[in-house]
């Protein structure tokens, strides 16, 4: 999971619904279990005193962030259905990271199994939490998930200023939200990934996994179970046309994603009219019905130690008349969303358009904090970002806003769309929801500041791979924190291996 411009960007490898039957035997509760996996002086065995807060008790780093995991755990645990425990090996290690990107964690199954007693679908993969729970004992001596977590988030040259935030009721700010970012991970452990190789579109040993058999490309009609290594190769490309085919998950989306997807409209000059894809930001204004329309204008800023391109917008503007009451174009690069953003809304801007410095689609979203910013911003592909930029001289006009026929994160279909890429985002390209979804889901590749403690979609999606859900998958208005277990508490035990 990686945080970019104070974002979040996920690296993953890292249900039959419960119908209540007078007759049915009496389901129960997934039991999840944190198997402490540092040494002692670190991660969770740091005693570096710390205040408790946001109902965290805890009063040393280690303590407070065995307690957020099991938490994160509990609210995973009082959503599924299985007799057998699912053990978490987790640990906090230096992971990669610099002032403004860095990996936050990655978490994935430690195996996957094939044709288990009670699979439902011979010759596929289900992670091996998934298949004990549904052969209903222990098919493996080792934990079930392993997963990872930076320990030096927050300090000198790794995100410094956006520090984990170890609460438990989500009142982060600007800091990174502990809890949301493990349900993010744990999802993934629990089944929320392919094991294709988005590259080649090999299957994992030959076989397909779960996954896989609910991908379907709505360009060739195809799942990806159906379809050769290239075909699979090709289709992770293929940007807003790989949809979730599972019936759970379609049925829930439209109780969960607002109906208007982002669109940025070129009105003129002529020969470029048309709509643009955009990946809209996680601060400010959310783009609207009927949007905010006005002349684009490039912003030009000084090449100073901020940044040494004079349009990537890292210092204060020096072209605020013309931007003033404009729509501002800016080049991705250098530093953070918010910072380009807030210089051109001080400098007058109605909106802003931030273009990609590499070539790519369809764009990603710009995540971040700051609730001073108060207008709409997008981010364009590079190549769209060229488009316009060449043809300022002529008067474009553009508006940010949204087509209010389509829900945002699905297709015309209904179906939720999936994260295909192109280039392919290593850990990232479908094994996430598409991040035009709107409200921002748990397991968009840009984990957002705004997210509650819960599990959206996700939910509905692990019905779908075959995972029995104790409650009706979620939808609808988000609560502010998921309810835990009354006999909430933390392990510390042993590994296995």
């Amino acid at each position: 999971m990686r945080r970019r411009a104070v974002g979040l960007r996920a690296f993953a490898v890292s249900l039959a619904l419960a119908v209540g039957l007078a007759n049915a035997p009496k389901a129960i509760a997934a039991t999840i279990t944190i198997v402490n996996g540092n040494a002692p002086g670190v991660g969770f065995n740091d005693s570096t005193p710390a205040t408790p807060v946001g109902g965290n008790t805890g009063t040393t780093v280690g303590a407070q962030r065995l307690i957020a995991f099991q938490f994160a755990a509990d609210i995973w645990a009082s959503k599924l259905q299985s007799s057998v425990e699912i053990r978490v090996r987790g640990s906090f290690i230096p992971l990669q990271c610099d002032a403004t990107t860095g990996t936050l964690g990655q978490a994935s199954a430690t195996q996957s199994l094939r044709d288990f007693p009670g699979a439902p679908v011979r010759g596929t993969y289900y992670p091996v939490s998934l298949a004990n729970a549904i052969a209903g004992t222990d098919l493996s001596t080792n934990d079930d998930i392993s997963a990872q977590f930076n320990s030096a988030i927050g300090q000198t040259n790794c995100l410094d200023g956006s520090p984990w935030y170890y609460g438990l009721d989500n009142n982060h700010g600007s800091a990174v939200d502990l809890v949301t970012v493990l349900l993010h991970e744990f999802g993934h452990g629990l089944g929320f990934i392919t094991l294709v190789n988005v590259n080649t579109g090999a299957e994992f040993l030959g076989n397909p996994d779960i996954w896989e058999r609910n991908i379907l490309d709505t360009s060739t009609g195809k799942h990806w179970v159906d379809m050769t290594d290239s075909e699979r190769a090709a289709s992770a490309l293929n940007g807003r046309k790989v949809v979730w085919d599972g019936a759970h998950a379609t049925a829930q989306a439209p109780s969960t994603l607002a109906l208007g997807t982002p669109v940025v409209t070129v009105a003129s000059p002529a020969l470029i009219a048309g709509t643009l894809a955009v990946g809209v930001a996680d601060f400010g204004q959310p783009f609207f019905s009927p949007g905010v329309t006005g002349g684009l204008v490039a912003a030009n800023d000084a090449s100073d130690s901020n940044g040494p391109s004079t349009t990537d917008g890292c210092s204060p503007l020096t072209n605020p008349a013309e931007v003033a009451g404009k729509i501002a174009l800016i080049d991705r690069g250098t530093c953070l969303f918010t910072i380009k953003v807030k210089n051109a809304q001080d400098a007058g801007a109605i909106g802003v358009l931030v273009a990609d410095n590499t070539a790519g689609s369809p764009p990603g979203g710009m995540g971040g904090f700051d609730s001073t910013i108060k207008i709409p911003s997008g981010r364009i592909t590079m190549s769209d970002g060229a488009t316009l930029r060449a043809n300022l001289s002529s008067g474009v006009t553009v508006t940010l806003g949204v087509d209010s026929t389509l829900r945002a994160g699905e297709d015309r279909s209904g179906h939720v769309l999936l994260d295909a890429t192109n280039p392919i985002q290593g850990g990232s390209t479908m094994s996430h929801w598409d991040p035009i979804a709107f409200p921002n889901l748990l397991m968009e590749p840009e984990i957002s500041p705004d997210l509650p403690q819960n599990v959206d979609l996700t939910l509905p999606l692990l019905v779908d791979i075959g995972w029995t859900a104790l409650t009706i998958p979620e939808g609808g208005p988000r609560p502010p924190i998921d309810e835990v277990p009354s006999h909430h508490q933390t392990h510390s035990v042993p590994p296995r291996n």
